[in-house]
């Protein structure tokens, strides 16, 4: 990590050289008192981690060598140092984080009245220092466990480095966290536009937010006159996607024979226009029609989209750091798939997601190899599920679906000679032959993973066009599918996008190994950022809520303060 390099290399061997103070006059030798205190709440911490997280108890870990390095010496006798944690601390809210966690009220407190026995200097210290190391763990990998949401979560956690423990000392004994906290938190642009935005819709939230748009007829054209438009107006300055000082256009008198219709009515080219703009942010077919589904994204309440940024901001942290330069990226509720190369998007695509019934897993895996004209092995659970039970209501579902009953050797069985009702395990498999009609369409992009879930092509074209597309078994159906092999493939000999339609119009499966093998992500998020603005998109699977409870809990630090009572 590039940011070891910030800070020289203190020395472990000495550790009363390293020992913080306003300056070298003030150093006295460790209080006695505090120094027992200070291994009292150490052990009672060690103690209480039997029912702690993981993360916590790597934490804790940390803190038990960096007090023995310090011979169990208080480490924060800076006054500046002290006030410049305050407002560390207190700063963590811009990043969707709970000062709470970090015994915020508790430092403040010190730090404005210096406590006077042993056992508080020694709890002061043991907090101030647990902030610190607490709020520079979670900017570097996320609050929360990830796994303890999503037990199939197999993407990396980001680990501390062999020599942290004592980056972590340079930070406190130096007082330079500050800068260490600037470059622990997430660099991108997408984590930036977050955090920013965040700060944007609170301000919303806490000015009133904005008023709702009552339900009404659509609004469909440009000219069209409704009461309703001063609100919409209004809500879309707030939101960014109408500027404040566009003017209303004139009356215009011709629109009816009585009295003039008021400006303010009127829905003009520029609300038009900015209302394709708010659809396309939010994820709605972008026909400029205000309809029930614009009204309720519109009438979403700003303090919850602050919410749904939140949430966004820990995923990328869980994300960051994980990301090379070249790789291809599914975010599962936004429909949508790009790949990046060099660090630069070359290709974006729609595509269809899981149901809620059959989720498309959060996980990383890697694109070896491109089949054309693929044949569909039917995956054991569609099988036990849906195949087998159609089956026995109609022989016919075999032909319907192209599918052949074959063996362990992959030779085909006589169907009228299969029992379809047997409780025993099923030994037969069931393909479905390749072709336009195929489930898997013309292309499948293999990319071995434990979820059995792939990319592929599909026969199912109109889908794309609606905005909500989640109806697939797990597996990820993809828009322009050969668009996206001659971008994988552009590194193999002689693969260009004629070519490749050629050798699957031929009709033969074959399947292309990758000359580079091509990363994979699919992620899950609803809040990201889309140009300069924010995407918002709606939570398909139902795990923002989770997020935000884990977020929320105050259960971060308990056992510290717990340990120091």
């Amino acid at each position: 990590m590039l940011w070891f390099a910030l800070m020289p290399v203190i020395s472990m061997v000495l550790p009363l050289q390293a020992y913080a103070a306003e300056n070298t006059a003030s150093r006295e030798l460790p209080d006695q008192a505090v120094k027992t205190y200070l291994k009292s709440y150490l052990d009672r911490l060690d103690r209480l981690d039997a029912s702690s997280s993981s993360g916590r108890i790597e934490i804790d870990g940390q803190l038990q060598r960096f007090y023995k390095a310090l011979d169990y010496r208080v480490a924060w006798t800076n006054r500046k140092a002290i006030a410049r944690l305050v407002e560390l601390v207190g700063e963590c809210e811009s990043d969707g984080l709970n000062p709470s966690d970090y015994h915020y009220d508790q430092i403040k407190e010190f730090a404005a009245n210096p406590p006077g026995s042993p056992a508080l200097k020694a709890k002061a210290d043991l907090l101030m220092t647990d902030a610190l190391f607490s709020l520079m763990s979670h900017l570097r990998s996320g609050k929360v466990m990830p796994r303890a949401l999503d037990s199939n979560w197999n993407l990396p956690v980001p680990k501390p480095a062999a020599n942290y423990d004592q980056m972590l000392m340079t930070a406190v004994m130096g007082s330079k966290f500050p800068e260490m906290i600037s470059v622990l938190r997430n660099p991108s642009p997408e984590y930036v536009l977050l955090r920013k935005n965040l700060l944007r819709y609170r301000k919303i939230a806490e000015n009133g937010g904005w008023q709702p748009v009552y339900q009404g007829p659509n609004i469909e054209k440009v000219g069209q006159v409704d009461k309703r438009m001063p609100l919409i107006r209004q809500r879309l300055i707030l939101s960014g996607d109408l500027a404040a000082d566009k003017l209303v256009a004139p009356a215009d008198s011709s629109l009816s024979s009585a009295a003039p219709v008021p400006s303010d009515q009127v829905y003009t080219q520029e609300l038009f226009d900015a209302v394709l703009a708010f659809q396309q942010s939010h994820g709605l077919s972008a026909d400029g029609i205000i309809g029930l589904e614009t009204l309720n994204a519109m009438n979403y309440p700003a303090e919850l989209r602050a919410d749904q940024i939140r949430v966004n901001l820990e995923r990328e942290r869980w994300y960051g750091g994980i990301l090379g330069g070249t790789y291809v990226m599914v975010n599962i509720p936004a429909f949508s798939l790009k790949y990046v190369k060099d660090n630069e998007v070359r290709w974006k695509s729609r595509v269809i997601v899981g149901k809620p019934d059959t989720q498309t897993p959060i996980f990383a895996a890697q694109i070896q190899s491109v089949t054309f004209n693929p044949h569909w092995v039917i995956p054991p659970g569609i099988l036990s599920k849906e195949a087998i039970p159609a089956i026995r209501k109609d022989i016919g579902y075999l032909a319907k679906h192209q599918l052949t009953v074959v063996d362990s050797n992959g030779k085909p069985v006589d169907p009228s000679r299969v029992n379809w009702y047997s409780d025993g395990g099923f030994p037969y498999r069931l393909v479905q032959a390749s072709g336009d009609d195929g489930s898997l369409g013309r292309i499948k992009f293999n990319m071995p993973n434990r979820f059995m879930v792939y990319m592929h092509d599909t026969p199912t074209k109109p889908l794309f066009e609606r905005s909500m597309r989640a109806y697939s078994h797990g597996c990820v159906r993809v828009d322009r599918p050969y668009e996206l092999a001659e971008q994988l493939m552009r590194d193999s000999k002689n693969w260009s996008l004629s070519k490749i339609e050629a050798a699957i119009n031929t009709g033969k499966t074959r399947t292309i190994p990758l000359t580079v093998k091509v990363p994979v992500y699919f992620f899950y998020q609803t809040a990201f950022a889309d140009g300069n603005k924010i995407g918002f998109r709606n939570d398909i699977y139902d795990r923002d809520k989770k997020l935000l409870d884990a977020l929320n809990s105050n259960q971060w630090g308990r056992s510290v303060e717990e340990a120091t009572r």
